[in-house]
């Protein structure tokens, strides 16, 4: 039976991958350490470390046909968004068997589809089968992680950064039926339910540890007004948001207000990013501890 590990990387893609490298190094400051082209995918990216969490900014490449790639659909199609949620697994090919059982298609880095998984270093979900886009990538060829490194810390967002980062709290995904998402994370994916609540009005809400160290929120909205019902609306069921937990949320506004970042919706607990300002991600902090989450 394969194991999901780590957090690989949370993946959105951009416009100008200049400005969101700047605007990261700006609010976050960020351990780069990786910024590269790579051309079966005809696209640039870069992987950067938020405390513990990796975001993957992608910009698709200027080159010809770039459009026609994967990539290049989905940037088509959805503009600046988050793309996919990637994580390590030990073993692609104990991946591969187990999720075919349940009828998930697999596709390679260039979109073909995975037929067989032997000396494939990475496989992703079709979104329709697994309410989003999921990538699951051998470690040891990622081993310029920098998370993976000897001495590596992320005290420094925790203590330092005013942001008091100390961990990514949980990613939202957008799903319209939450009882199939359950029975994908549980039965699947083999993640544990931690939390079902509900807003009122606005959506109801299953939270899952997923692999060592990831909560997946999934959320089904209760009204098309609200901004996750508008979302999946617009774009589909698919990954929404990123929450941060921080130490102190006053502080963390005041930061942020001090970069020009403003602020869409706060409350008692958390606040959520202008999504303008993000380059289409919505970004989330909060104080809140998700019950029974054991990091």
């Amino acid at each position: 039976m394969f194991r999901i590990g780590k957090l690989f990387h949370l993946t959105h893609v951009v416009s100008d991958l200049d400005a969101v490298d700047q605007w990261y190094d700006e609010v976050f400051a960020v351990c780069r350490f990786y910024r590269a082209y790579m051309k079966p995918a005809v696209r640039e990216a870069s992987l950067l470390t938020i405390g513990d969490c990796v975001m993957e900014p992608v910009q698709l490449a200027r080159v010809p046909g770039a459009e026609q790639s994967p990539i290049g659909k989905f940037y088509a199609r959805f503009g600046q968004r988050f793309h996919s949620i990637a994580w390590y697994v030990d073993n692609v090919q104990e991946l591969f068997a187990a999720l075919s059982t349940h009828n998930i298609r697999l596709y390679d880095l260039v979109g073909k589809v995975v037929k067989e998984p032997q000396g494939k270093l990475a496989v992703w979900t079709h979104p329709k089968d697994t309410h989003a886009l999921l990538e699951f990538a051998v470690i040891e060829k990622f081993s310029i992680d920098a998370r993976l490194q000897p001495g590596w810390s992320a005290a420094f967002w925790r203590e330092q950064h005013p942001l008091g980062i100390e961990r990514a709290s949980h990613i939202t995904v957008l799903v319209r039926d939450l009882h199939e998402a359950k029975a994908l994370y549980q039965d699947v994916l083999g993640g544990k339910l931690l939390q079902e609540e509900e807003t009122p009005g606005q959506k109801r809400s299953a939270f899952f540890a997923v692999g060592d160290d990831t909560v997946i929120e999934a959320a089904q909205p209760l009204s098309a007004a609200s901004p996750e019902g508008r979302d999946l609306e617009q774009a589909g069921e698919g990954i929404y948001a990123v929450t941060f937990k921080t130490k102190d949320l006053k502080r963390a506004a005041d930061f942020l207000q001090a970069k020009k970042q403003r602020i869409a919706w706060q409350g008692p607990e958390s606040l959520v990013l202008n999504r303008d300002d993000a380059f289409g991600m919505v970004i989330g902090f909060t104080q809140r501890r998700i019950p029974n989450d054991l990091r």
